[in-house]
């Protein structure tokens, strides 16, 4: 492909022997300005351009090899690595990106010049000034670099080969060849701070008011007129002479002339214009102490979007620059990648990194051993090289904590059968204070409208289903009563969370203990067996049911925190959520059916002599689910899925939540 065809982006394509000159500056009010001296004198734009190449030279900037198992950062003695830590024997790598990101917001572009030993490697890299960088395109169509000192004939100039250049440009819609500069974009506003600032200065100079005239009776000579001001200026204009005092004679008769209130919008007109510059470079205005609209809630997220919103994708154009402009001099593979570290600006405070590193320790992503350096921390031993994995985690919106897990998110060991289970004590499970009068009486209830449910064992896991369904949304809605009435006394987070977890351990525990008898009873009558009574079941069930409670406690507690976050009216934002939680009390009821009803109807066939049990797929089932459909497996054994049966808490938490698979057993 000819190199003249990229000259197609030109608006007035240029394919062979014709020149692109800089740009360095534009006309402000009476005055042309260069955009050198622009920084220097509009305090804004030199604040923006700062705090933005101040911002980029700061990242790590580093190399890494691609490689089958993922990318493995380069070694320090690595040629790539070396020229980028040092570029040269004058810059560090600091001083060149801080000279790049700055040179590249003033002018629009920038210019690395790549200086090869006599084999022909890049061992040197220099920044280009782009005010002094012409660029010609040959009778070829190829682009040639000349850098000039005041030259404007590139005749007279030695040329530049494009492969010896790394060019970085802003966009231009004129050309891909030079940048547009985001001074140009600010033209006006520019312009009008320039005014505004010459404006105060005349103000104050002048005698910090605009201007006086002097009346006479009678006619002045020219002379005489010259005299009158060039006393009453000696004596009377400037800061220093304010407060003077005037001595008038002949008739002289003093008249201020005052602004009026629009022209004298100087400090509002100067906000706008440091908001205006704000929004050219997209940074937040917090970022640079711009406070007047800034809140405790927000002014943290907008610092954050700094790196994350705004330098990203800058960042992501000077990787790109070098990637196609100097890695390859050092690897054509295309497996050599340089990019910039934003680990470090982006990984919060002290507390949000604690939290993030033990949720991807307890997820099996991270080893304790790769985490400790990220807080300064010695190697803690071989004991910390390895992943972890809880096998009790759930998706948000479900049980945090399936049950069957102890307080450290182990897995209870599964109780053992017997053939004749003792009779449930009296009392067990139940509260005190009383409570345990109301769970009782709860229990009675419950057996009652489910033992009126006849027919198959799923109708009876349907029926166990809504129960649980309709206990739980009203435990929600009870709970977003109470929580709109403790924000309405400007309760902080209005979540009693202790009292809420406590009184769902409850509600679990009472309806674990009936889906237990009601499901372990229907599979043992199936079987032959008609007293199956879950008495091994208790513990268990009721170490599941306050973990789990915890669990769903500790979710609604912080995805109620979102909810309130910078709401204007937290009672009805608070409404809303809990208005909202259907969906997942549908979500919770099957999966405690599941867990609980299949523990239970495993341990009744188990007590009733089954020899082997099947898998079936319920209602929507995951893939992984239908595919186990109609698998057999013999009672004590794991399926191939590594599971006893559905819910089985050894599965984790993709395999659990919402799951309505069920057994079916068998005494062959």
């Amino acid at each position: 492909m000819p190199a003249r065809v990229q000259g197609l982006a030109d608006v007035t394509p240029i394919f062979a022997d014709a020149s692109y000159y800089a740009t360095d500056g534009l006309s402000l009010l009476n005055q042309f300005a260069a955009y050198g001296e622009l920084y220097r004198r509009q305090l804004w734009i030199g604040v923006l351009v700062r705090k933005l190449a101040f911002g980029t030279a700061r990242l790590p900037y580093r190399a890494y090899a691609i490689t089958d198992a993922g990318t493995e950062q380069l070694a320090d003695n690595d040629p790539l690595v070396s020229l980028l830590a040092r570029p040269n024997d004058q810059l560090d790598a600091f001083r060149l990106w801080l000279w790049t990101s700055a040179t590249y917001d003033v002018y629009g572009e920038a210019y690395w010049l790549k200086l090869r030993d006599d084999r022909g490697r890049v061992r040197e890299l220099q920044p280009m000034h782009p005010a002094n960088v012409i660029i010609r395109r040959d009778e070829l169509g190829e682009l040639v670099y000349f850098y000039s000192a005041g030259v404007r004939d590139v005749s007279l100039l030695p040329p530049i080969p494009a492969a010896d250049v790394v060019p970085f440009t802003a966009y231009n819609p004129d050309t891909l060849v030079r940048g547009l500069s985001t001074l140009e974009g600010l033209r006006e506003t520019l312009y009008s701070e320039d005014a505004a600032r010459r404006a105060t200065a005349s103000f104050w100079r002048r005698g910090a008011r605009p201007s006086i005239a002097l009346t006479h009776p009678a006619t002045l000579s020219k002379p005489a007129q010259d005299r009158l001001q060039a006393t009453w200026d000696s004596n009377h204009t400037g800061a220093d002479l304010m407060g003077g005092t005037a001595i008038l004679e002949e008739g002289l008769t003093p008249h201020v002339l005052q602004l009026s209130a629009e022209e004298m919008q100087y400090v509002e007109t100067r906000k706008l214009n440091r908001e205006e510059v704000c929004a050219a470079y997209d940074v937040p205005p917090p970022v640079v102490h711009i406070l007047d609209r800034a809140t405790y809630s927000n002014v943290t997220e907008q610092m954050r979007s700094m790196y994350r919103d705004t330098m990203a994708p800058r960042l992501n154009m000077f990787e790109s620059a070098v990637a196609h402009h100097l890695v390859p001099d050092f690897d054509r593979s295309g497996k050599t990648v340089a990019k910039f570290d934003l680990d470090e600006v982006l990984r919060g405070d002290f507390e949000t990194r604690s939290t993030a590193v033990r949720e991807l320790i307890s997820s099996g992503v991270m080893m304790p051993a790769e985490a400790r350096p990220l807080f300064n921390l010695n190697p803690a031993g071989p004991e910390a090289a390895q992943l972890f994995g809880n096998a009790a985690l759930v998706p948000l919106g479900s049980n945090a904590t399936p049950p069957g897990v102890d307080d450290q998110g182990n897995a209870l060991p599964r109780p053992a059968p017997t053939r004749r289970p003792p009779a449930l004590p009296a009392g067990e499970g139940q509260a005190d204070d009383g409570a345990g009068q109301t769970r009782a009486y709860d229990l009675r209830s419950l057996a009652g409208r489910l033992g009126r449910v006849k027919g198959q064992r799923d109708a009876l896991r349907s029926r166990l289903a809504d129960e649980h369904r309709a206990a739980i949304s009203e435990y929600f809605g009870r709970q977003g009563t109470a929580v709109q009435a403790a924000l309405a006394t400007k309760d902080a987070s209005g979540l009693d969370a202790a009292y809420w977890a406590g009184e769902l351990a409850t509600l679990f525990g009472t309806l674990g203990d009936a889906t237990a008898r009601m499901l372990g009873a229907a599979v043992a009558q199936q079987l032959g067996a008609d007293d199956y009574d879950p008495a091994t079941l208790a513990a268990w069930i009721a170490a599941g049911a306050k973990v789990a409670a915890r669990g769903v406690t500790d979710v609604t507690e912080r995805e109620l925190a979102r909810a309130l976050t910078d709401a204007s009216d937290p009672a009805g934002a608070a409404r809303d959520y809990f208005g909202g939680l259907d969906g997942r009390a549908e979500q919770l009821a099957a999966t405690r059916v599941t867990v609980v009803g299949g523990m239970a109807e495993h341990e009744a066939a188990a007590w009733a002599g089954a020899h082997t049990k099947t898998w079936h797929a319920g209602r929507h089932p995951r893939v992984s689910h239908e595919a186990m459909d109609g698998e057999t497996a013999r009672m004590g054994a794991r399926f191939s899925n590594g599971m006893t049966g559905p819910g089985d808490p050894a599965g984790g938490a993709d395999e659990c939540a919402g799951c309505n698979c069920y057994l079916t057993f068998t005494g062959e």
